[in-house]
C-alpha cells in the first residue's frame, strides 16, 4: 500500500512539474507551430499576413505585414517547440517612399554550437527605374532584378558586420538610383534609416 501512495505521489509530482514548466514557457512565447510563436511575440500580433518565410535548419524566419508595419521575425526551435526570440520593426512611417525596406535582418544567436545565423534584406519598389537591387559584401555581394510592386527578398545563411551590405537600387543601364543608409553618415538613428534618391 506505501509503495502504491509513493508512485501516485511521484506520478503527480511529476505532472505539477511538466505542467508547471508548460506553463511557464507558453507565457514566455513558446508554441507547438513557428507560425504560432511568431503571432505570440508582442510586436507582432495575431492579425498578420505572412509574404516570404526563410527555411533554415534551426528554425524559420518570416517577414510578416501587420496592422502597425512589416515586422521580421526570427523563430527557432526549442525541442518540439518553437520560439520567436527576435522582430524587427518597420513602422507605417515611409509607405508613401517610392522604394521602401520592408524586412531587415541581421542575427546571429551563439548559444549554441555552430551560431545560429542568417542576414536578410526584403525591398519593395512603384518607381519604374528601379530594375536592380545589389547588396551585400565581398564575395557575397549579389545584383537581383528587381519587379515593380513585388517584395524582393535577398538572404545569407550567415551574419555581417555592422552596415557593410551597402544596399543600392540602379537603373537597367546600371546607374546608382538610391542607396540605403541614415540621413547622416556619423549619426545612427534609425527613423532615418531608408533609400535616399541619388538623382
Amino acid at each position: 500500500m506505501k509503495r502504491k501512495n509513493k508512485v501516485v505521489l511521484f506520478i503527480i509530482i511529476m505532472v505539477s512539474i511538466i505542467g508547471w514548466y508548460s506553463y511557464i514557457n507558453f507565457i514566455g512565447g513558446t508554441r507547438l507551430t513557428p507560425i504560432a510563436a511568431a503571432k505570440a511575440h508582442t510586436s507582432v500580433g495575431k492579425d498578420i499576413t505572412v509574404f516570404d518565410q526563410v527555411d533554415l535548419l534551426w528554425g524559420r524566419v518570416y517577414l510578416i505585414d501587420t496592422s502597425n508595419g512589416e515586422r521580421t521575425a526570427v523563430v527557432r526551435k526549442k525541442g518540439p517547440f518553437w520560439f520567436c526570440n527576435y522582430v524587427t520593426t518597420f513602422d507605417n512611417e515611409n509607405t508613401s517612399d517610392s522604394l521602401r525596406t520592408i524586412g531587415w535582418l541581421n542575427y546571429q544567436f551563439t548559444g549554441v554550437n555552430p551560431p545560429e545565423s542568417v542576414a536578410l534584406i526584403s525591398v519593395i519598389s512603384n518607381d519604374p527605374q528601379v530594375a536592380f537591387i545589389e547588396v551585400g559584401e565581398g564575395d557575397d555581394r549579389v545584383k537581383r532584378k528587381i519587379e515593380p510592386n513585388k517584395p524582393l527578398l535577398v538572404w545569407w545563411p550567415k551574419m555581417y558586420p555592422g552596415s557593410t551590405l551597402k544596399p543600392l537600387a540602379l537603373s537597367s543601364e546600371g546607374q546608382t538610383l538610391y542607396e540605403y543608409r541614415f540621413a547622416q553618415g556619423n549619426i545612427t538613428d534609425p527613423k532615418t534609416l531608408k533609400w535616399y534618391p541619388l538623382r
